[in-house]
């Protein structure tokens, strides 16, 4: 009996060690994989084919890391399914901080539309930091009737010219800005449905496509270059870096949105590497090279709560709005 009682003792005695030592090692393991972070290549995947304000963002980073920590970083295109096919990547990746995401607002609208989501939008990544904002536009084939939403609603009533437009995606910001434009004119415009912006531009500038809604860093070069125009622009106020195109509010229209990109990791990667690479998104977003690079969007960085906290609240704005359009995806 002296003897079970014994090795009892021995065995509560080691079992409290080992969680002892757990409990110590544990935050010490983290902190020593976040130093020894990254000690081999990273991917950066880019939900959109490549040639967008998207996978410019993406590559742009992915090269400043790479300059930074030696390390390759590369830049894998996974465009479809309005962005889930990317996003279901980056969900069932390992934790580590070697798989990220450049996300964008459809990452949040993507959970009314669904009928069933392959993951959880708020349980199965964690933010790392916001990017960039930019603005949604209306263009159209320099040869289009309409030169601006004023032009197009009197034409599109009077059933003078072709109302099929594209979009980067199902539930994407253009998509959703042109829907609400639809709902608050009564226009009956046709939504062709593309794997992202630059087919859909593409399409417009060949004459195949009347317009599409696009981000301004999709479309500015062939706005300069006189190959689209612009009917409108979503922002509050005119653009500083595109000031001649007038705002869909000054046209009449209640429409004001902003596609917005974040860079996203797994759910459960540690938050030591979380707060590395923050840390290094934060230096390369300030850098005015990069400014000059992109100036058709508004760079930013936050802290990863910030944006964490602002997707959530994306869901809850654009729920419902979703869901009273009755929009769907094909």
């Amino acid at each position: 009996m002296r003897n079970y009682i014994l090795r009892n003792i021995r065995r509560s005695l080691s079992l409290s060690a080992l969680c002892v030592f757990a409990l110590v090692m544990g935050p010490a393991a983290a902190q020593n994989a976040a130093d020894k972070y990254p000690d081999k290549p990273i991917k950066i995947i880019v939900p959109f084919p490549p040639g967008g304000s998207t996978d410019t963002l993406g590559r742009a980073i992915a090269q400043k890391l790479q300059e930074k920590w030696g390390q390759p970083v590369l830049v894998e295109n996974r465009p479809g399914a309005s962005t889930l096919i990317g996003s279901t990547a980056v969900a069932k990746s390992p934790p580590d901080g070697y798989t990220l995401i450049v996300s964008v607002s459809s990452h949040t609208t993507n959970p009314a539309m669904q009928a069933s989501m392959p993951f959880d939008t708020l349980k199965d990544f964690t933010a790392v930091s916001l990017l960039a904002r930019a603005p949604v536009l209306a263009v159209a084939n320099p040869n289009y009737p309409a030169s601006n939403i004023k032009e197009l609603l009197s034409l599109g009533k009077a059933g003078k010219i072709k109302l099929d437009y594209g979009s980067a995606g199902a539930g994407t910001m253009t998509h959703l800005t042109a829907e609400l434009i639809k709902k608050q004119t009564g226009l009956d415009m046709t939504h062709i449905l593309y794997k992202g912006g630059t087919p859909a531009m593409l399409d417009v500038m060949s004459g195949h496509l009347a317009m599409t809604f696009a981000t301004l860093g999709q479309v500015q070069p062939q706005l300069k270059a006189g190959k689209l125009k612009a009917l409108g622009i979503s922002s509050d106020q005119r653009y500083a870096s595109m000031p001649d195109i007038p705002t869909f509010k000054e046209q009449g229209l209640d429409v004001v949105t902003t596609e917005w990109f974040g860079l996203l990791a797994p759910a459960g990667t540690p938050p030591a590497i979380i707060a590395k690479l923050n840390a290094e998104v934060k230096q390369i977003m300030a850098n005015p090279e990069l400014g000059d690079r992109l100036a058709s969007i508004e760079l930013a960085s936050s802290s990863a709560e910030f944006l964490n906290d602002f997707i959530k609240t994306e869901i809850t704005r654009w729920d419902p709005v979703i869901r009273e359009l009755k929009i769907k995806m094909n």
